[in-house]
């Protein structure tokens, strides 16, 4: 009998505002931008997408703010930056762009 584990992130957050997130997300994406800016999105199992945004060169504080964005706003982010596979594990109907077809 074969049995499969599947991978998830054990984490709680609190958006602006204030809804709460616990235990696990379906998936957490990070990407770094050329002005070295952190993109991090977390989708939930019910396909929510938070954001969170940082300056780990800029930013003093270590507190972030999570705001709550919409699917096309997490595709405007992050589809651009990331492989075809990790865009299918943060969309269900991702497609790569002609820039990353070409690498």
């Amino acid at each position: 009998m074969e049995e499969t584990l599947q991978s998830y992130v054990d984490f709680t957050l609190r958006t602006e505002c204030g809804k709460m997130f616990e235990n696990v997300f379906k998936a957490i994406k990070l990407v770094r931008d050329e002005k070295h800016n952190f993109h991090i999105v977390y989708k939930t199992f019910s396909d929510e997408y938070i954001y969170s945004f940082c300056n780990p060169f800029l930013d003093e504080a270590a507190t972030h703010t999570y705001t709550i964005i919409s699917e096309s706003e997490a595709r405007n982010i992050f589809l651009p930056r990331l492989s075809q596979e990790n865009a299918s594990e943060l969309f269900s109907t991702a497609k790569a762009t002609p820039a990353q077809l070409r690498s």
